[in-house]
């Protein structure tokens, strides 16, 4: 018999009653916890395959008569001792389960090549063991059991209430202690930006998450389970410890698996608990670094990352364990799409599986937020893994990043409302769901959108900083912020003794080259000598010039007339001022302008002559009214507005190089807005610019900015 299970039983009475295929000898059924609504539950382990069943009492007690073969004789023993109530479809709907996963002795070439088949069909191919590969993979290193089995008898202390109870009284001495000196403690992190510190971290971090990973697999072996493989994963090539303790569904106890998922984190809590308390008496060094990492950074991350329970780490397994529901993203999973299906459509269709209101809400609330924290961390990796690689690798890898664990979800849920299209029908809220989407059609494809915003500054159209020439002291301030200055009115007087040394001796040197020349002009001299002697007196003279205008430089006076918007504070007598030094800000109220700065994607929608509205960020000026004067040609490739930059509270995204200068990260454009009306800037006014340009739909502006990031990125 090839243990294949037939599309149908046979309708001829005459015909002798079908057998089913036994069971695969290495099954092991084993005793489960009992599920929520207080029935009792199996694990059916399978041993080969590393996989366990949780089957109920319907399926146990079919099982338990598995030795009858025939399903009507099961039917009929099951409904005779119990008080259920089995059919032979029962019997058969098991019989498919088994054989669907594999469970059932075949024998035969038929059943040979059925395996074959459905190893080929589970074998990905290259491209798909790459899609899911690439990302995350784990390599084995050990198989621990045999030595956890040996080590357990000497670590069993730690899972005494002794331990536990010394180990809080050394956490709270540990942050007691902290307390006491945590200004030193706080610049302990100083340290490691050294190279040593660096290694120093790692080693801290290393030792954190093997401890980690051992107290998986001491608790899990302390309740008798295997622990198969401890190993290394690699998350975007980020190395993560691993070990595998599914052997932990054999406990029928939930305590005890919720015990052994909450190893992990209980023993890197330990481990920061004596290293707090340890910092406090460690010498300055690396080793009193490592503890510093090991009591703040280590623990703190692997509670953020392992308690989430929306990626499969330990959150998710504690959570599975809490709530009795195994395979529980797959469940919720489920139960989001129906729940979605119905909100949008009311379809009508049964829920997934029966569950009490509370739970099922509860599994549907769990099924959007990881979606929506997926959503987010793929959208996160995509941009990772472009910076990660070189250019061409990394497109490559976006595309497929994006496609794979972004875009292919939603579709193949869309798809599905297709292929269920035929059983939709016309109620209130597939009516509201067609009206909303008609609605966002309608939003992205007309072009609705005739404005274009972008960060500006009101400022005079003519403006100065000023800023000192010449090193010297400060004699006298003659002038305060907000006063109205003539052009050429003198703003700052300074004076330098080394200059004015320097004039006095150039006077002297003048003046004994010109007596010289007058003491030779009566006698006979040499022509070549008297020519020499008047190069030399001419070169002083040119010499006395030059610092007779570096002592000019010394009274700074406006080059306009204006108002003195800022006096850089504090200037006083006396003071000693370098060259380059800021001396404030000089502009000419009479003439404003706005300067606005509009992205590359928004250029084609403005030209010179639109009109446009400046909003202050401060309510000190109203609203001004404008037009476009000018567009520059070329971007902004440096962003001298440093007010504009996010650093500094703006709105333009923005990063400082190597020079101090301010870079911005997408291409702008300046454009000059000349007001309709007078308007005096105080200073300088930063805000936002609408403009009013060319119509465009939302769609438009996305795929123009689409391209325009290919076309970007795309160049080599």
């Amino acid at each position: 018999m090839s243990g294949e299970v037939p599309d149908a039983v046979p309708a001829s009475v005459d015909a002798p009653p079908m057998r089913l295929a036994p069971l695969r000898e290495e099954l092991t059924l084993l005793a489960g916890p009992a599920l929520a609504d207080g029935s009792p539950s199996w694990t059916l382990h399978d041993q080969v395959a590393g996989r366990f069943y949780r089957l109920g009492w319907l399926e146990f007690e079919i099982l338990r008569r598995w030795h009858l073969e025939v399903p009507q004789a099961i039917a009929a023993d099951v409904a005779s001792n119990t008080t259920l109530r089995v059919t032979a479809d029962d019997v058969m709907a098991v019989s498919q389960f088994l054989a669907l996963n594999n469970l059932l002795q075949r024998h035969g070439p038929q059943a040979v090549s059925t395996l074959m088949r459905q190893a080929e069909m589970r074998k990905p191919g290259l491209w798909q063991w790459l899609l899911k590969n690439y990302l995350f993979f784990r390599v084995p290193l050990v198989k621990p059991d045999r030595f956890l089995t040996q080590a357990l008898p000497y670590v069993s202390w730690i899972f005494t209430r002794g331990f536990f109870l010394v180990t809080l009284a050394a956490a709270l001495l540990g942050i007691y202690l902290v307390t006491r000196q945590w200004d030193q403690f706080r610049t302990t992190f100083v340290s490691f930006l050294s190279p040593s510190g660096l290694i120093t971290g790692a080693v801290g971090l290393a030792v954190a998450k093997v401890v980690h990973e051992l107290g998986h697999a001491l608790t899990a072996k302390r309740y008798g389970c295997r622990v198969q493989t401890m190993g290394i994963a690699f998350m975007v090539m980020y190395p993560l410890l691993y070990t595998d303790v599914s052997d932990a569904w054999r406990l029928p106890n939930r305590r005890q698996r919720l015990a052994i998922g909450v190893a992990g984190m209980g023993a890197e809590l330990t481990l920061a608990a004596y290293a707090t308390l340890a910092w406090s008496f460690l010498p300055e060094g690396p080793v009193k670094a490592a503890a510093f990492l090991l009591a703040t950074t280590s623990w703190i991350m692997t509670v953020l990352v392992n308690t989430s329970p929306f990626m499969r780490f330990d959150g998710y397994f504690l959570l599975s364990d809490l709530l009795d529901v195994p395979n529980l993203h797959d469940r919720a999973f489920a139960l989001g799409r129906w729940w979605l299906r119905e909100r949008l459509f009311h379809l009508g269709e049964p829920v997934p599986e029966e569950l009490p209101a509370r739970r099922r809400t509860l599994l549907i609330a769990l099924a959007l937020a990881t979606w929506i924290y997926r959503f987010t961390l793929f959208v996160g990796i995509a941009a990772l893994v472009y910076h990660l690689f070189f250019k061409v690798l990394g497109i490559i890898l976006f595309l497929v990043e994006v496609w794979w664990f972004i875009l292919r979800p939603p579709l193949n849920e869309v798809r599905e409302w297709i292929r269920r299209r035929g059983t939709m029908t016309w109620n209130r809220r597939s009516a509201t769901t067609a009206a909303v989407a008609l609605g966002l059609l309608a939003l992205a494809v007309i072009p609705w959108r005739s404005t274009v915003t972008a960060p500006a500054v009101l400022r005079a159209a003519q403006e100065m900083e000023i800023f000192l020439d010449q090193p010297g002291r400060m004699d006298a301030v003659l002038v305060k912020a907000g006063q109205s200055v003539a052009a050429g009115q003198v703003l700052f007087r300074l004076s330098s003794p080394d200059l004015d040394y320097k004039l006095a001796s150039q006077r002297q040197k003048i003046q004994t080259l010109q007596w010289e020349a007058a003491y030779r002009g009566g006698a006979a001299v040499d022509p070549k000598r008297q020519r020499i002697a008047a190069q030399e007196l001419e070169t002083a003279q040119a010499e006395l010039r030059g610092l007779e205008a570096e002592k000019a430089k010394l009274t700074v006076t406006a080059p306009f007339a204006g108002i003195m918007a800022e006096v850089t504070e504090p200037l006083s007598p006396g003071e000693w001022l370098p060259a380059k030094e800021r001396l404030g800000l000089l502009l000419d109220p009479a003439h404003p302008m706005i300067e606005a700065y509009v992205r590359e994607a928004d250029l084609h929608r403005v030209a010179v002559g639109d009109e446009g509205r400046f909003r202050p960020d401060q309510t000190v000026t109203s609203a001004v009214d404008g037009h476009i004067q000018d567009i520059d040609d070329t971007s902004t490739r440096v962003l001298t507005r440093r007010y504009l930059a996010s650093t500094y509270g703006g709105d333009i995204a923005a990063r400082e190089d190597s020079q101090h200068q301010l870079v911005p990260e997408e291409s702008l454009y300046r454009v000059l807005i000349a007001p309709a009306k007078d308007t005096t800037p105080a200073t300088l006014e930063r805000g936002r610019v609408t403009l009013e340009g060319v119509r465009e739909s939302l769609l438009g502006s996305l795929w123009r900015r689409t391209v325009a990031i290919l076309l970007r990125e795309g160049s080599f």
